[in-house]
């Protein structure tokens, strides 16, 4: 047990010396949250599904872990999983989707932990059901083994906050302990393509599986453990171990042993008594999808309405491919392929830990340096707010503008009920007033086209005007008025008004039009 010990402690120490990393990923990832809102056109509950699984900070760092803290691929498969969610719809696989077929017996489920606070799995495969004759075994197991993962995320998850808020050393669980019971297990299924499947959906939760341990494993189910050697990786058959009930209580304390495995538990499960998954994977309310011109955020939508909530059905929404388990069937790749809207390598190239002021460069204005800088504090405090309180504050005017919409709804009915009632009541007629508006705004309209037609060509206007007032004799008369006004003015000296009287004749003569 000290060597499981040992690697909690290191665990811990990681995550810790790696925040930062899981800082940026997470960043990175909510800043494609708009893409892919606008792409797959989410619901609010999809929406608030996506915002936990990015904010689940114990995958992050699984992420990174798997990928040796390189930045760029940790983020390139943690987007190809976020599409792979969407399109496969997970949150949507919980108690209704697998309780008729694998929840009536204590096939898998939760309870108890080890001496190193992992939660304990439990997997009786006596109590595997068959698949039907005309379905595909992956087909048919891929839903449960999905349910329970999502529901070991969670609650890893949930303990890791839980430990932190009680300062406890050491808070981060990040794996978990399973115990396989092969007892009165018959006709195990013995498909490769099965064992592919599962490895594949494993890849989806990276490190989230610490030690599995065989438990009355006999001679008889040796041909299914060499299938199984050629599907895993050594770092996974390293995970398998063999123990003996007696053995144990090495890993276990005694108390939380079941009786069936030599312990002193007599806990008996069923899905009433369950914690977990009632906690977990219960089953969620329908809720109205959100149009795309119904986003509060003017740099993703280019719209003029406020964000209204979009009551359409769901045969409205944008076409996805429907959530049939065939995605999974007999992977060949490492992951299954799923299409991406964007070069996921090219995308986490941009998401590196480069600092604001290398990206900025030196060549760049000081000011110019500043404004940015400033700018992207503003956005990073508004994030980080938003996101701290646990519901972002998008979703929370989503649902505070559906809240007025309804009001005004309200209000709407209301005043149609008072205008019918007073049609009722004989009015006079008001074609008159109705005429008159219509020609005041016509006149307003044409007016102000005319004014602004004027000041476009003022030039040509003036050129006109100064036309019109020297033909017709309007010249004469201001220039012989001109020369009154200048006989007064130069009376002493009247033997020179003959030459201001030629003067002004020159001038006024080439003046004329």
């Amino acid at each position: 047990m000290d060597i499981y010990h040992k690697k909690h402690i290191e665990s811990n120490q990681l995550y810790k010396e790696h925040e930062r990393a899981i800082d940026s990923i997470h960043n990175a990832v909510q800043r494609e949250i708009p893409h892919l809102i606008h792409e797959f056109d989410l619901s609010i509950q999809e929406m608030n599904a996506l915002n936990n699984f990015i904010n689940d900070r114990a995958t992050l760092f699984r992420f990174l872990r798997k990928n040796n803290f390189s930045l760029p691929t940790a983020l390139s498969l943690l987007l190809d999983t976020i599409r792979w969610r969407i399109i496969a719809d997970i949150d949507n696989i919980r108690i209704p989707s697998v309780a008729n077929d694998f929840l009536a017996e204590p096939l898998v489920y939760f309870h108890k932990t080890d001496k190193v606070n992992r939660p304990i799995l439990m997997v009786n495969l006596a109590y595997l059901p068959k698949a039907p004759a005309s379905t595909d075994v992956s087909e048919y197991l891929t839903p449960l083994v999905i349910f329970v993962l999502e529901t070991a995320r969670l609650l890893l998850w949930d303990t890791c906050q839980e430990r932190i808020k009680s300062n406890v050393e050491n808070p981060m669980i990040l794996e978990t302990l399973v115990l396989v019971n092969f007892k009165d297990a018959n006709s195990l299924p013995t498909d490769i393509g099965l064992l592919k499947s599962f490895v594949t959906l494993l890849r989806r939760y990276p490190g989230m599986t610490g030690t599995v341990n065989l438990i009355n494993f006999g001679w008889m189910y040796q041909g299914l453990w060499q299938m199984c050697k050629l599907v895993l990786s050594n770092e996974a058959k390293a995970k398998v171990n063999f123990p003996k009930i007696k053995d144990l209580t090495i890993l276990i304390e005694q108390q939380d042993i079941a009786i069936d495995l030599g312990g002193i538990d007599t806990y008996q499960w069923n899905l009433n008594t369950d914690i977990y998954y009632t906690k977990y994977r219960n089953e969620l309310l329908p809720t109205p999808s959100i149009s795309r011109r119904s986003s509060t955020s003017s740099i993703y939508y280019d719209t003029l309405n406020s964000p209204l909530i979009s009551m359409t059905s769901t045969a409205e929404k944008l076409a996805r491919p429907p959530s049939s388990f065939s995605l999974y069937n007999t992977p060949l790749a490492s992951l299954s392929p799923v299409s991406s809207h964007t070069n996921l390598a090219s995308v986490a190239k941009v998401y590196s830990n480069l600092s604001l002021q290398s990206k900025l460069g030196n060549g760049m204005p000081p000011r110019f340096r500043t404004t940015i800088k400033q700018l992207s504090d503003m956005m990073t405090t508004s994030n980080n707010s938003s996101f701290e309180e646990g519901v972002p504050s998008w979703i929370l005017s989503e649902k505070l503008q559906d809240i007025q919409n309804t009001h005004n709804n309200n209000n709407n009915n209301n005043n149609n009920n008072n205008n019918n009632s007073n049609n009722n009541t004989p009015r006079p007629s008001n074609w008159f007033l109705k005429l008159f508006f219509k020609f005041e705004t016509a006149t307003k309209y044409i007016t102000l086209g005319l004014i602004k037609k004027l000041m476009r060509y003022r030039g040509t206007l003036y050129w006109v005007i100064a036309c019109i007032l020297l033909r017709n004799g309007v010249q004469e008369l201001l220039q012989h008025v001109f020369l009154i006004m200048m006989e007064i003015i130069l009376k002493p000296t009247a033997g020179k008004a003959v030459g201001m009287r030629s003067l002004l004749s020159l001038t006024t003569g080439q003046m004329t039009l």
